[in-house]
């Protein structure tokens, strides 16, 4: 049977090569993956497995370096390769760059299946649906299969695939998806985007059944050492009665401490809500906030989301015992540097345990990257390839105080948790941006990253240490 390496430069389980491999695995086909920066750290592995074909699955910022390394791997060993993830599906013109062979667009388990039985059978790829390639030295992109009526008709994500991980983290926290899709309409995600590409191929949210995700985290207990379940769904327990099922059946069976995603209107919208998450062990959550301003937020941003709601869903939580850490954007358009500072102010308010913030990266596509080259806050000819290779550096919006908003960004941890330094960052984010302030923020992200997934101090240490480079890089 056919081989796919895949090859990965960031040392973290991501969920979506273990449903590949596990689609193939079942299929009878060898899939192995490793992790490093360059051809040398992969070099072992690509001798002892021979693979057919090495597989990227990439996020726009890491793909100048799986491109790269794909030429590298052809020049040396000359082995094909195929990418897929969020990158290629949104710039499937990715497949005109030198060295990549073709692309998976969108939900790629039964597409890469089908490529793989054709490397076997030694049959052209040229029908499989959701495939783009060259040919006749033009792009080809091949439609969309539909998407799958059941997520629990692919097997189980392969846990066994990151064992490479297993050298050096006791990876406590474990992954684990309860659906796809999200039905809301925020204008900075790609959601939208996506959902645009699958219309009319069946229903783009799609939730698991409960007793099917409630085996997988027993499978999960029973096999490695995970001590807390991240369900790392775009927003966890979308249906009330499917959650509070849900919550029944997981305290009763698993009893794991977990932590999720949600929305604060979710949780305001039950009062039992956030103590129903409690008392099945829920230990934290993560929901937007995105800006202090409720004009920006939802005239902008389209997060239909007030002040109120935020204030009540924080309230709530609190009562509960269940920590939370809020997502916010700076350096949006149309935002000004009190705009900013109302942001720090509403998390301080809320009293964020775990506050985060990133600058915002006009990713192409999007509504919000649309609005801000038609307000002029970007150039026309702004392209992918101009996006900083981390959402903590720097901005590409031209906007009054922009300096400004990014050295906030840098101390908006620090402010939020010791509101006392607020006004003394307020004169500092006067001073040019600068690697001290880089630093800084390195090490209170480091701090609550920590604290809020719960994860262990030299887990966290070496991953930091691997991948944390990217932050300090820019001047």
């Amino acid at each position: 049977m056919a081989k796919i390496l895949f090859l990965q430069n960031m040392d973290y389980e991501f969920v979506g090569p273990m449903y590949l491999s596990s689609m193939l695995k079942e299929q009878g086909h060898e899939c192995a993956l490793e992790i490093g920066h360059t051809l040398k750290d992969f070099t072992t592995a690509i001798s002892d497995f021979t693979p057919d074909i090495v597989g990227f699955s990439i996020m726009s910022g890491s793909h100048d370096w799986a491109r790269k390394m794909a030429g590298e791997v052809k020049s040396e060993f000359g082995i094909a390769n195929v990418f897929g993830g969020a990158h290629p599906t949104f710039f499937p013109d990715f497949v005109r760059e030198e060295n990549v062979d073709c692309v998976v667009r969108g939900e790629g388990e039964e597409s890469l299946l089908a490529m793989m039985d054709a490397i076997d059978n030694g049959e052209s790829f040229d029908e499989i649906p959701n495939l783009s390639f060259m040919k006749d030295g033009s792009p080809v992109h091949n439609p969309l299969r539909n998407l799958a009526k059941r997520l629990d008709d692919y097997p189980f994500p392969d846990r066994t695939l990151y064992s490479t991980l297993d050298k050096s983290q006791k990876r406590i926290v474990r992954n684990v998806i309860t659906s796809r899709g999200c039905p809301f309409h925020c204008s900075f995600c790609f959601e939208d985007a996506m959902r645009e590409l699958y219309d009319g191929k069946g229903k783009y949210v799609r939730i698991r059944e409960i007793d099917e995700v409630i085996e997988e985290c027993i499978a999960l207990k029973n096999s490695t050492p995970v001590e807390v379940i991240y369900f790392a769904d775009d927003v966890f327990g979308m249906k009330r009665k499917w959650l509070y099922d849900f919550l029944e059946e997981y305290k009763k069976k698993v009893n794991l401490p977990f932590i999720c995603l949600v929305r604060a209107d979710l949780v305001v919208s039950d009062r039992a809500y956030a103590f129903k998450l409690a008392e099945a062990g829920c230990k934290s959550v993560f929901f937007g906030v995105e800006s202090g301003n409720e004009d920006l937020r939802n005239q902008v941003l389209k997060k239909q989301l007030n002040d109120d709601q935020i204030i009540e869903a924080a309230k709530l939580l609190h009562e509960a015992g269940i920590t939370f850490r809020t997502y916010n954007i700076l350096g949006l358009p149309d935002e000004t540097l009190e705009d900013a500072f109302s942001t720090v102010e509403l998390n301080i308010k809320i009293k964020a345990d775990y506050p985060w913030c990133s600058i915002f990266s006009p990713f192409p596509g999007t509504e919000l990257a649309d609005y801000a080259r038609a307000k002029g806050y970007l150039s026309p000819t702004f392209s992918v390839e101009e996006l900083d290779k981390s959402f903590f550096l720097s901005s590409q919006l031209k906007l009054k105080d922009i300096r400004k908003m990014q050295n906030l960004q840098k101390f908006f941890q620090t402010a939020v948790l010791w509101p006392w330094t607020f006004p003394l960052i307020k004169q500092l984010i006067k001073v040019p941006p600068n690697i001290a302030f880089r630093a800084w923020f390195g090490l209170i992200y480091f701090y609550v990253y920590i604290r809020s997934e719960h994860r262990s101090f030299w887990e966290t240490l070496r991953f930091a240490a691997s991948n944390y480079k990217h932050v300090l890089a820019k001047e």
